[in-house]
């Protein structure tokens, strides 16, 4: 049975298709398995490795080979379909799941490290939602050069998965003397022969815990409906909304002086309503509509006003494509999933503009069928 937590300094491996599918290595504590490679590669030992691992009473985590680069869009995917091996080949849920971000074998490092910040979070967020730890996985210098760690620890604490090496070759121990100080560590990768089974090494930094079991479940949940009701989506040209944000609903009143309820009935927690304006401290959704502002919060949608302004588009709408103009009667480039995000830089009229180019092109997708997460 495979061990739940780890204690900080404790000593461990990481495998892929190069290691035997029996995980078994002296003086390891945790094991992390090679899942997956961008969206069409699955390691062949994967289901066997973590198998061994957890008979074998190890930690048991998994990782994915990146090919995202800088993209958001791809890095999404890459990660759900990782997780989704996680969950097959049985890494335990709450345990921890890697983006191993590097250059070679189709990712590249060397974009803007904001664009490159902005897809390793994007993953990470697709592995916590999965009701997984994300780490992120590189070398010291891609770490300090090619990403905003302080952006990444600020998301998700201590959760960097370094590599640097003291020198090549067989190490049975880790020298803290050749340590990567950097803040955020959780498991430091010292050696790519570790007492000679030529297999990577690591030491933990940090207690490593699988958190997992029925009483976990209820705070994800309640902590999913949260982070939800925080960032509703609208249509393009909806300048302002706001979020019935009492738990037991808000009254609607029928002067901005709350003097009077439209009715007895409560709206719900969530509910959403554009707003008109603000008078005397509350929040007109409609003619003689109002909501006392302490029950609601209020979020703006700068790209009502804004032309230029960036940000994150849902597709609402079933058959949506990418179009190669921004215009109605624009050619289909490609299919866009239902309930799928994309990052857009802007729009022009009612389009919106993706930030991602299909062959060295801009495309759009139509604003009544992409809303805008707030």
């Amino acid at each position: 049975m495979s061990s739940s937590i780890v204690s900080k300094k404790s000593y461990g491996v990481d495998v892929a298709s190069f290691q035997k599918e029996n995980v078994s290595y002296t003086g390891a504590k945790f094991a992390i398995v090679k899942l997956t490679q961008g969206t069409g590669y699955i390691n062949p030992k994967a289901k066997a490795q973590i198998k061994s691992a957890k008979a074998h009473g190890l930690l048991t985590m998994g990782y994915f080979y990146a090919n995202h680069s800088g993209s958001v869009t791809r890095a999404r995917a890459e990660a759900k379909y990782a997780v989704e091996k996680a969950k097959a080949y049985g890494v335990p849920a709450g345990s921890y799941i890697a983006d191993d971000w590097e250059e070679g074998s189709g990712n590249s490092v060397n974009g803007g490290a904001s664009a490159n910040t902005d897809a390793v979070l994007a993953a990470m967020q697709v592995i916590k939602e999965a009701g997984y730890k994300p780490l992120i996985y590189s070398g010291a210098y891609n770490l300090r050069n090619r990403l905003s760690i302080s952006r990444i620890v600020k998301s998700f604490g201590t959760c960097l998965w370094v590599a640097s090496y003291k020198v090549m070759g067989r190490q049975d121990s880790a020298d803290f003397n050749y340590f990567p100080s950097m803040d955020g560590v959780a498991i430091w990768q010292f050696t790519d022969n570790y007492k000679g089974y030529n297999v990577d090494g690591n030491i933990c930094l940090i207690d490593l815990k699988a958190n997992s079991g029925s009483s976990s479940k209820p705070k994800s949940t309640n902590k999913s409906v949260e982070s939800l009701s925080q960032h509703p989506v609208v249509k393009w040209n909806i300048g302002a909304v706001a979020v019935v944000s009492n738990v037991k609903g808000a009254y609607v009143y029928t002067d901005s002086k709350l003097t009077k309820r439209e009715s007895d009935k409560l709206k719900p927690q969530g509910s959403l309503w554009q707003v008109f304006g603000i008078e005397n401290g509350a929040v007109k959704v409609g003619k003689g509509q109002y909501f006392d502002g302490r029950a609601v919060y209020v979020k703006a949608n700068p790209i009502a006003y804004n032309d230029a302004k960036h940000g994150v588009a849902k597709i609402v709408m079933p058959h949506t494509h990418a179009l190669d103009a921004p215009k109605a009667d624009a050619g289909k480039v490609y299919g866009l999933e239902l309930n799928s995000k994309v990052e857009i830089q802007g729009r022009v009229g009612r389009f919106l503009r993706i930030k991602e180019k299909h062959n060295g092109k801009t495309v759009y997708v139509t604003g009544n069928r992409a809303y805008i997460v707030l």
